[in-house]
């Protein structure tokens, strides 16, 4: 089931459509963004630099994502 709405503590599997697939416990969120600590998977970016693997902290946009209760 694919949801926007998130709660905070929680496991997603997120299908990002510029970062690619990763999993994501919620710490903060607005209408806007989202922000958790990945805990399986790499964030994928342009820049290497700027690639999120597990256990670092990303804020992504909830437009471009896909959310699954994990």
């Amino acid at each position: 089931m694919t949801t926007t709405e998130l709660k905070s503590g929680e496991i997603y599997k997120v299908n990002h459509s510029r970062k690619g697939t990763f999993k994501l416990i919620v710490e903060n969120q607005c209408d806007t963004w989202v922000t958790g600590l990945i805990t399986d998977g790499t964030a994928k970016a342009i820049l290497e630099e700027n690639e999120r693997e597990q256990f670092e902290e990303i804020t992504i946009r909830k437009s471009l994502c896909s959310f699954v209760a994990v």
